[in-house]
């Protein structure tokens, strides 16, 4: 009877829960691709890195998120964290490890039509 229960709840858990970014997004940060990343970008974005912080054009972000993959090589990217937000927004929590460092990710996102906009990207060190 108990992992009838069990079972039902991953069930449950897994159809309700909290929606996750997408594998694309997700491989996009793990392999450092800043053009595959900023497709998920809206015409503009508040991106931060350790060396900028603001709000952003789709191409401006690009290029300041090419520049941060330039000086720290990604080598994975994992979501420890997803959950609910205002406004029908979402967001995922992660850890991009890079060759030198530990970064925590933070996207906030919607997901609208099965297209996910980020409208948020906070990559701080985790140090």
């Amino acid at each position: 009877m108990n992992s009838i229960l069990l079972n039902l709840f991953f069930v449950f858990a897994f159809l309700f829960g909290s929606p996750s970014i997408s594998n694309d997004l997700t491989n996009a940060l793990k392999s450092g691709n800043s053009q595959k990343v900023a497709t998920f970008f809206g015409k503009s974005v508040d991106l931060s890195t350790p060396d900028d912080e603001g709000v952003y054009s789709k191409m401006q972000a690009q290029l300041i998120l090419k520049t941060f993959f330039l000086k720290n090589k990604p080598t994975d990217f994992k979501v420890l964290h997803n959950g609910d937000s205002k406004n029908n927004s979402h967001y995922s929590i992660g850890n991009l490890i890079t060759a030198s460092k530990k970064f925590r990710v933070y996207i906030l996102y919607t997901d609208k039509d099965s297209k996910t906009t980020v409208l948020e990207l906070k990559i701080e060190s985790d140090e």
